[in-house]
Formats: C-alpha cells, sequence, structure tokens
C-alpha cells in the first residue's frame, strides 16, 4: 500500500513492479499487487496514523512469507532470514497463515476457552470484539479496568463510539500454547453496527474468524520470530509487561487533522458501585491545546499520550479551547491498572 504520489512517482501506475530492498536482501512486487492511496472506512490515512512523521507505504507480511522475520522491539530491528538459517529461541506457538494476506492467526486461550487472534506488529494495542469481552467479563467482572478507550488503548483516536466507547480489561492470563501473557491490557470495542462491520471487514484478512489481535502493548517485551514457512512462532521475553502502562489523565482524544479534541471522559471501573469519572473539568468536544506547558498542536500522538502519562496521583494541567474561549484545568493521573 503505497502513498498516491509514491504510486506515481515509482511508475507502478504504468506498469513497473516495485523493488524493496531491505537490508542486504531484496524483494520485487508484480504492480498488481500494490494498491493506490490509503485509508478507507475504519481504516485511517498513514498521516492520520503516524503524522508529523512521513509514512508513504506499509508492507504487509504476504511479501515475507519465504522467510523467518523477527522482529526485536528493544533493539528496534526486523531481521530476514532463510528457514532454519538459524535456531529460533523462545517459546514455539504454532501459527496459521492466510497466504493472500500473510496475516498471522494463533489460537490462545482466555478463561479456560480458546479463541483464534491476530498477531498485529502494526497495531500499538491489542484490542478485540465487544461481544468477547462482555462474555469474559460477565464471569469476571474483575477484569474491567475502564469504560472508554485510555492512553495507548486509544490507538486510532476516530471520532467512532466503537473506539470511544470501549472497555479497557486486564484478564489474569493468556495463553498461546506454552507462552503465557499475565494481565495484558486490552480494549473490547464497543459493537454496534460500525464495530460489527469493522471486525467483520478487517478479519476477512485472517486465516479464518478471529475475536481481535496481539498488539504493540504485548510485542515490545519480546523477540518474536515469525517463521512462515513452517507455521511456528517464537516468543523470546525480554522485558517484563508492563501493567501501568495505562495510568494517565483519563481522556479519550480524538484526532483531526493535527489537532486534538476531547471525544470522551474516561470512567475507572470500581467494582461493586457506579464507576469513577476520571477527569473533571473538561467537556467532551473540547479542544486539548496544552499539557504542562507543551503545545500538542502538531505533536505526535505518542508525544501527547506520553504527556498525559504518569504516576497515579501526579497533576497535569491541561489547556482546553471550546467556542474561542480557552481554560485551564487541574487533572490528576489515575490508575487504569
Amino acid at each position: 500500500m503505497l502513498s498516491k504520489a509514491l504510486y506515481r512517482e515509482l511508475g507502478i501506475d504504468r506498469g513497473q513492479p516495485l523493488r524493496l530492498s531491505i537490508g542486504s536482501g531484496s524483494i520485487e512486487i508484480a504492480p498488481g499487487a500494490v494498491v493506490d492511496g490509503d485509508g478507507g472506512v475504519g481504516t485511517p490515512d498513514f498521516a492520520h496514523l503516524f503524522a508529523p512523521r512521513r509514512i508513504e507505504a506499509m508492507l504487509p507480511g504476504a511479501i515475507f512469507q519465504r522467510f523467518a522475520v523477527t522482529l526485536d522491539y528493544r533493539c528496534r530491528t526486523l531481521t530476514l532470514t532463510q528457514p532454519g538459517a538459524q535456531n529460533a529461541d523462545g517459546v514455539a506457538a504454532p501459527c496459521a497463515v492466510n497466504p493472500k494476506t500473510g496475516l498471522v492467526t494463533v489460537e490462545a486461550a482466555v478463561a479456560g476457552v480458546v479463541y483464534p487472534v491476530v498477531i498485529d506488529a502494526g497495531s500499538g494495542y491489542s484490542w478485540m470484539r465487544g461481544d468477547i469481552v462482555a462474555k469474559w467479563l460477565a464471569s469476571h467482572p474483575e477484569w474491567r479496568r475502564a469504560s472508554g478507550a485510555v492512553g495507548q488503548s486509544n490507538a486510532n483516536m476516530i471520532d467512532l463510539a466503537f473506539e470511544k466507547e470501549g472497555v479497557v480489561v486486564r484478564p489474569s492470563e493468556i495463553s498461546t500454547g506454552n507462552l503465557r501473557l499475565q494481565n495484558v491490557g486490552l480494549l473490547g470495542t464497543e459493537d454496534g453496527l460500525i464495530g460489527d462491520f469493522f471486525w467483520d471487514n478487517w478479519g476477512k484478512a485472517a486465516s479464518g474468524p478471529v475475536i481481535g489481535w496481539l498488539g504493540g502493548n504485548v510485542l515490545k517485551d519480546f523477540k518474536l520470530t515469525i517463521d512462515y514457512p513452517n507455521r511456528m512462532t517464537y516468543w523470546r521475553r525480554e522485558t517484563d509487561g508492563d501493567s501501568h502502562d495505562l495510568d494517565q489523565v483519563g481522556l479519550t482524544l480524538v484526532r483531526r487533522s493535527d489537532r486534538y479534541f476531547v471525544g470522551g471522559i474516561v470512567r475507572k471501573a470500581n467494582i461493586g458501585g457506579a464507576d469513577d469519572l476520571a477527569v473533571g473539568g473538561v467537556e467532551i468536544g473540547d479542544e486539548l491545546v496544552g499539557v504542562d506547558g507543551l503545545n500538542v498542536q502538531g505533536a505526535p500522538k505518542d508525544a501527547v499520550l506520553a504527556a498525559l502519562h504518569g504516576k497515579p496521583g501526579e497533576r497535569r494541567t491541561l489547556v482546553v479551547e471550546h467556542g474561542g474561549a480557552r481554560r485551564a484545568v487541574e487533572a490528576a493521573v489515575t490508575a487504569f491498572n
């Protein structure tokens, strides 16, 4: 998938193949397999996802299927090797692959039930279908942490209910093969009409029906090798999981161009009682202008989320604007762990 400008610059519209050099290797892709333009319903364009970084292409797993691919988040490396060229280390877990898309699916057990989930290195946080998460919470209400996407779970910042009104949960354990993941944060989306359409459409790229994906909040703790030809994954833990990754000023943000708006006020789960509103003095529709002196207009979303992150009880000074009037609001960082 190339930006429209790059698609034409490289002559793909004139029948030229796409040739990639990655490290010392190269891959050639037929022009008919290259998509002109990005975005679509439920799929933000490159600028929305990555600005102000200039990203001009997204490469699917399909082009890597003759390799063993290692993602090492700690070392910030992507390594392509021939299968069997070196011994992959880590906990082994079999996987399925859609040969058309390269999307990788593993079997994950939650609360004694096995579900198919995608390994999605392109997503910053793990998301699951809301109806499945609702079933978990019916038996394990203590897993619920928040109503509303908060922190890194607010990954796409789209002005749609299926993200803004999602539920943050932390299952006690998710396992795939012999791999155990404990207290991993997940966003269960709000599955109205848009949510159902999103999941049904997105899931077509997998090897079969799936309930969601494991994203960057899980993958960053591992050196992960995907052996495509042998349909096997290997997980070597590099760091311990961060159960405080969502300790945050409780706002759900919506991004429009290079500006950030309040799409929702997060409520912290209160087992046995009404949920607690995490932030007061802010209204839905307010534009977030600054956080502790940081001008957020034009800032990368990870910088904005980092400014709202901290230790529970710390205070942040928010500058918000509505109808041309600005005001400063003191807001506390809330624990959603």
